[in-house]
């Protein structure tokens, strides 16, 4: 799916399903053929990991596994940020990856797991899980699809955390406004994106809106390419 398309798209889904995660993931698992379910885990620095959505036992099961075995498809994703695709999590290559994960959840009832990061950038957010009860694949369309709900789960989740839009932040934190202007200089990228770059750094380091832009403003904090500098 070509960049536009899939803004439009993920733009749609929030607007659809949002601003509720939980009718985001159950719609995402309705959509697709031959996802069985689906979980969703916040991952911050502050508080780690903790599970926001299940679907249903499986995926309770498959998110409990990874938080209390520290392996699986969900801790690679969020620690590499790239999708981890296990289609067959019975093959050996899964097996010998995470030996504990793939044997429970392989009784729990997955037979495979495709973990979905949430970022912006380098700043990541958490990590969407889709299993199928047979193994199989997740490509083509169905990816694209899966990829732009992920996208909308994380916008939805960056939302409950800075409430208000853009337009009406800009008005109201000159701070806020003057930030974004520099992130977009920094990172030659529009201003809707570099707002989106401040609003996951924020939630990231679970701190406010208006201190990561004074963090900006003055230039206690820069924004770079390819990477996000860490907070002091």
């Amino acid at each position: 799916m070509a960049d536009g398309a899939h803004r439009d798209r993920v733009i749609r889904l929030v607007a659809t399903h949002g601003p509720d995660v939980t009718r985001l993931c159950d719609a995402c698992v309705a959509e697709l053929p031959g996802v069985d379910g689906a979980g969703l885990s916040v991952m911050t620095a502050q508080r780690g990991q903790h599970v926001r959505h299940t679907s249903d036992r499986i995926s309770a099961r498959i998110e409990e596994l990874q938080l209390t075995l520290g392996e699986g498809p969900c801790q690679d994703a969020h620690s590499g940020g790239q999708p981890v695709l296990a289609t067959d999590l019975g093959h050996l290559a899964w097996r010998q990856r995470w030996p504990m994960f793939t044997t429970e959840a392989l009784k729990a009832g997955a037979a495979a797991v495709f973990a979905l990061p949430l970022h912006v950038g380098v700043v990541r957010l958490g990590v969407i899980d889709l299993y199928r009860s047979e193994a199989g694949v997740l490509a083509g369309d169905e990816l694209s699809e899966a990829l732009a709900f992920a996208d909308a789960a994380m916008e939805l989740l960056l939302a409950e955390q800075m409430p208000g839009t853009g337009e009406r932040l800009f008005t109201q934190h000159a701070a806020v406004h003057q930030a974004t202007g520099m992130v977009s200089a920094q990172l030659r990228i529009p201003m809707a994106q570099a707002f989106l770059r401040l609003r996951a750094c924020a939630y990231a380091g679970e701190v406010g809106l208006d201190e990561i832009a004074r963090q900006v403003v003055d230039r206690r904090l820069r924004f770079t390419l390819p990477e996000v500098d860490q907070q002091p």
